[in-house]
């Protein structure tokens, strides 16, 4: 099967390379004799027959995710399986038992690789502890796609492309909503006031630029009303945000990481967060944090929004996050496109297997923010999982 993949991709280079002698302006195209354009549409021919005599039946791709304890994971899977069985491929999609068990990924990719699939999709927890596995995809002409976080960082060529919600852009739309609700409280105060971030980790790229580009927004608003702001907590967050950092703020923006990933320590932070006597908002980075904030509000009632009340807001969504926004509790969340992450993850396994390399590119697959109010929208509700 893999002879026929080559076959192909070696087709498409041979035409490229019979284009390119005959000239890449547009003019010379148009001036060429009659005999070289038949030769053209020849060999366009040949590069449509190469690719129409691909084996897609055997292929098989391997997709290591971050983890399948969460239903954002399920909804990439579901996207991912409804793609494969559209293109008539075989896909295996894997992921370890919790987002901070590093070594068991690093093991699933191994596996991986040495099922000798045609390619390999990755989301990678920590990008250092898979290094030598992309290695030894690109020796074994394996194509990399990464997903989600994608595998920032990745030695150069090791990995093709990317499909992901632009996370930074993610964490900034929930900053701007969040800061809309609570815009008065900010102007008005006449001491500091809190705004906590909690998040799941400080080593996942995706985790990481949506609290980033949370606080990067939030202080920026801020400064455009007069206001200064500085990050505390997590030294990750703090050394990595655009923020101005100035002592004796106006807005602390608290950001809190914790040991490990268990629901029990990201509920202890969100408890800690809200009982701050000056918190005005929190904001989780992602289901699992959004779910801690629940978590912490079920004993502490003090979500929502009015007199008194914490301004909340989450990411992702899931059948808790989903209930928390209708009741009030969250003002509302961002939500990727999980399903449609997935079907694209495949179709640029695709088109990498079938060497279609003007298809392989990063690829944004857009986020929305959701309330009480929008989330039966049926733009929003087929991003919608529970």
């Amino acid at each position: 099967m893999k002879k026929k993949v080559l076959a192909a991709i070696l087709a498409a280079t041979m035409v490229a390379g019979l284009t390119a002698c005959g000239g890449g302006s547009k003019d010379a195209a148009t001036d060429a004799p009659a005999a070289e354009e038949t030769k053209d549409d020849a060999a366009e021919k040949t590069t449509d027959d190469a690719a129409a005599a691909v084996d897609t039946s055997n292929m098989s791709f391997e997709i290591v995710s971050k983890g399948l304890q969460h239903q954002y994971w399920q909804a990439v899977k579901k996207g991912v399986e409804q793609k494969a069985a559209e293109l008539g491929v075989t896909v295996n999609f894997v992921g370890p038992d919790s987002e901070s068990n590093i070594s068991q990924q690093v093991q699933q990719l191994e596996s991986a690789l040495n099922a000798n699939p045609t390619a390999v999709g990755l989301a990678a927890l920590d990008t250092e502890s898979v290094k030598d596995l992309l290695q030894k995809a690109m020796d074994s002409k394996i194509p990399v796609i990464g997903f989600d976080s994608g595998v920032p960082g990745a030695p150069e060529g090791s990995v093709l492309a990317n499909c992901s919600t632009d996370n930074y852009a993610a964490g900034a739309l929930a900053a701007e909503k969040v800061y809309e609700a609570v815009k008065d409280q900010v102007a008005n105060a006449t001491a500091p006031v809190r705004v906590g971030v909690v998040a799941q980790d400080a080593t996942s790229e995706s985790v990481i630029n949506r609290g980033l580009g949370f606080i990067d927004k939030f202080a920026e608003l801020a400064k455009a009303d007069g206001k200064t702001s500085n990050v505390v907590g997590n030294d990750k967050y703090i050394a990595d945000s655009k923020a101005e950092k100035t002592d004796g703020a106006d807005v602390v923006i608290d950001v809190r990481v914790p040991a490990s990933v268990t629901s029990e320590l990201s509920a202890a932070d969100a408890t800690a967060l809200m009982n701050e006597k000056d918190t005005i908002a929190i904001y989780g980075s992602n289901e699992h944090s959004a779910n801690a904030i629940i978590t912490a509000n079920e004993n502490l009632n003090k979500c929502g929004v009015g007199e008194g009340k914490i301004v909340a807001a989450g990411f992702d969504s899931g059948a808790a996050q989903i209930q928390a926004v209708k009741d009030g509790v969250l003002l509302g969340s961002i939500t990727q496109a999980p399903v449609a992450m997935g079907e694209t993850l495949v179709q640029l396994l695709y088109d990498a297997a079938t060497g279609n390399t003007a298809a392989v590119k990063d690829t944004d697959t857009g986020c929305q923010w959701y309330t009480a109010e929008n989330c039966g929208d049926a733009e929003i509700a087929q991003n919608l999982y529970e």
